[in-house]
């Protein structure tokens, strides 16, 4: 809303867009943490230093453990071998597995495709089930140095996937608290206005100069 000497009325629009800019929450960027860190006292850095730790080790557990996993089980069941396993299995419960911490069988055996050009003389499956597994189970590797056999019917391998994707979004959290809590005290540094490019605005110029020469007229024309 302008008023008649070409001014923006309190609480107007405009106003209070730039308001709501300038209380926007400022961001750290990377070149931000080495300061924050020297200015931090030693709680703040070693309960920091903690979380990142929490990062890492997530970090190292998809990337050694869940991921290989993962990427083994989309490859047999989309591009495998198909095959069957001549098994033998023990009963795992959730605090024996250490793979998939879920109940029923963890088996192994020799594996031999269906078109009897493959052979592999040990692979692990899961099998969930009450009943024993067996004598052979049907599945699928990913190739000749699978270590796993995905049976048919099983879907321990969307598992596997949801936790390769679940892993590395759990990590972001302890990472957000760790800079979180080197946070200077009176906030982040603002970012640098970039200069424009591109041919000077000379229409809002022009508007500007047309205002600063207007008279200025009475808001109340009784007073």
């Amino acid at each position: 809303m302008l008023l008649a000497d070409g001014g923006e009325a309190e609480g107007s629009y405009p106003s209070a867009m730039r308001r709501v800019r300038r209380s926007r929450a400022r961001r750290p960027r990377l070149k931000h943490l080495p300061a924050a860190i020297r200015e931090a006292d030693w709680l703040d850095r070693l309960v920091s230093g903690g979380l990142v730790a929490c990062a890492l080790a997530i970090a190292l557990a998809w990337w050694h453990l869940v991921l290989p996993d993962a990427w083994d089980g989309v490859r047999a069941t989309i591009w495998g071998v198909p095959g069957s396993v001549a098994v033998a299995c023990a009963e795992s419960t959730a605090a024996e597995d250490p793979q998939f911490w879920t109940l029923g069988w963890s088996c192994t055996g020799p594996f031999t495709s269906d078109a009897g050009d493959l052979r592999i003389d040990s692979v692990q499956l899961f099998m969930h089930g009450d009943e024993h597994p067996g004598p052979t189970v049907a599945g699928r590797v990913s190739g000749p140095g699978a270590q796993w056999m995905w049976p048919d019917g099983e879907i321990e391998w969307v598992f596997a996937v949801a936790l390769a994707i679940g892993l590395p979004v759990l990590a972001i959290f302890p990472l957000s608290a760790a800079v979180s809590v080197l946070k200077p005290l009176n906030g982040w540094p603002r970012p640098g206005r970039k200069p424009r490019s591109g041919p000077a605005q000379m229409g809002n110029r022009a508007r500007r100069r047309r205002r600063q020469r207007r008279p200025r007229r009475a808001t109340n024309p009784g007073a």
